[in-house]
């Protein structure tokens, strides 16, 4: 068995095959489809690896309700690839056909509570009580953010802040906050 072994290696390196021992199904590549295939799979680990690190960070935070106690929801919170972060507002217990804002808000120690709440920061619940919003802050703004509210506009005037009431709040993680990538 021996001589036999040597003499299928031999001709095995003569016809540019790589020889295995293993029995009656022993398969032979060409050494270069060999690398070729290790090359491939190098690469296809490289990118796998690459996407799974790249992929978007997502963090969900619950909103509780503050005045209305049937109210709840949550924020889905995306670390975007574009210096963006997306923030997705899903709620019910709201009233019926409502005006809300949506206002990111820094507990400031001197300045009491800022914050930012019109522009793309508004939506309307439909006839059940549900509101659904999508939106994008630059990722650099997003860090200076404390919390999170939604506002109910009775008046549906989103300028009107004196007499809008708060509807939902939730608390912004300071590892949600971290954006240095």
């Amino acid at each position: 068995w021996r001589d036999l072994r040597l003499t299928e290696e031999r001709t095995a390196k003569k016809q540019g095959l790589q020889f295995r021992e293993g029995g009656p199904f022993v398969f032979n590549l060409p050494v270069s489809e060999v690398n070729a295939m290790v090359k491939e799979l190098t690469v296809a680990a490289a990118l796998a690896f690459a996407i799974t690190v790249q992929a978007p960070r997502e963090n969900t935070v619950d909103l509780t309700g503050e005045d209305w106690d049937d109210a709840r929801g949550e924020a889905v919170i995306i670390d975007l690839q574009d210096d963006e972060t997306e923030i997705r507002i899903d709620a019910s217990g709201l009233e019926p056909n409502g005006t809300y804002s949506i206002w990111l808000i820094n507990r400031a120690p001197l300045m009491g509570e800022v914050g930012i709440g019109s522009g793309d920061l508004i939506f309307e619940s439909d006839a059940l009580g549900r509101g659904f919003h999508v939106m994008r802050i630059p990722s650099d703004q997003f860090k200076d953010w404390d919390k999170i509210e939604v506002m109910h506009h009775p008046n549906r005037d989103t300028e009107d802040v004196e007499n809008a009431e708060l509807t939902l709040t939730g608390v912004l993680d300071s590892a949600l906050q971290r954006r240095d990538g």
